[in-house]
């Protein structure tokens, strides 16, 4: 009997040992809830669809629903500094694009786009171009510099917030050809699209155009890339045209610094998955997006490549 005892206090210590070692061992399974992920731009347009298209397919994946909450503010600045002092748990995450990053160097901020997040899966990047209405008088980004040179700030074009890669690459092209024209920003691309439709600008650079464009709603003069679409091999590019000048950009999914590494090797497991998901490729093939998955480590270097590269700009215009 003494001897039963014994064991068992033998045995209890060692299972309590086990589980103080080892905390709610079940619990370590991850995803057990749901993953919200805050995107800093309002619904639809180049900015949501994708990621909610991923979001769908990567539910199925981890078993538990992966959440779209729209904040949009500030280039998708509000979005991240939301997330930016949750706990880096995996369970709240958000989206880095171009402009976000472009934008902390432009104004205040309240985070390191570099410094403060984990990258985990950049999953497409953008064709910017500029297009127009098929009644405007400018049937080319030629005769658009001739005009808007012979008349400062007449020209008004719109984009979906101050700071993005289309907005820079205008600056850019306006300072390289001694431009001034009026920048009209939005809380969208599809705003943008909707102003210009409406006649409240005159041309849009962004990349919610191409189903306009297929519908001949839009006209589109110029790509903003490195290269032409397959879609529309006739339109050149800047580069195309002598202005060696492309709208740096990506499309990262990110969380705050130090989530565990095992989670986010499940994350990118996951999400990368999803980029082989019949819905968000059509989604990519409507807007005219680049499918492009990338790993963390490379993911973190376009972040790193895109802010080094616009601040070098900046701080030249500046001197």
């Amino acid at each position: 009997m003494k001897k039963s005892l014994a064991i068992g206090f033998i045995m209890f210590s060692f299972v309590t040992g086990w589980v103080v070692g080892n905390p709610c061992k079940a619990e370590e399974k991850f995803p057990t809830k749901p993953i919200t992920v805050v995107v800093g731009f309002g619904p639809g347009g180049s900015a949501d669809l994708p990621i909610r298209a991923l979001a769908e397919a990567v539910s199925k994946t981890l078993g538990q629903p992966v959440v779209i909450i729209n904040k949009p503010g500030a280039t998708g600045g509000v979005a991240l500094t939301e997330i930016k002092n949750t706990k880096p748990d995996g369970y709240t995450l958000s989206t880095m694009s171009a402009g976000v990053i472009t934008s902390t160097l432009m104004r205040k901020s309240t985070f390191h786009p570099v410094n403060d997040f984990d990258a985990i899966l950049q999953f497409h990047t953008l064709r910017f171009g500029l297009v127009v209405r098929p009644d405007s008088p400018f049937k080319s980004l030629k005769d658009l510099i001739a005009y808007a040179q012979a008349n400062p700030n007449k020209v008004k074009y719109s984009t979906n917030a101050v700071g993005t890669p289309q907005h820079v690459v205008m600056m850019r092209l306006g300072d390289l050809l001694n431009i001034k024209w009026t920048h009209v920003p939005m809380d969208t691309g599809m705003e943008a699209i909707s102003a210009l439709l409406g006649g409240h600008v005159d041309c849009v650079a962004g990349a919610e155009w191409k189903p306009f464009v297929i519908s001949d709603k839009l006209r589109l003069l110029v790509l903003f890339t490195d290269r032409r679409s397959e879609s529309f091999p006739n339109v050149p590019t800047l580069i195309d045209l002598g202005y060696n000048l492309t709208a740096l950009n990506t499309a990262t999914l990110i969380g705050p610094k130090g989530i565990p590494k095992d989670r986010l090797k499940i994350l990118y497991d996951a999400f990368y998955k999803a980029t082989e998901d019949p819905g968000f490729r059509k989604v990519l093939e409507t807007l005219d997006l680049v499918l492009d998955p990338k790993n963390s480590f490379e993911s973190e270097l376009i972040i790193k490549d895109i802010y080094e590269t616009t601040g070098k700009w900046l701080e030249k215009i500046k001197e």
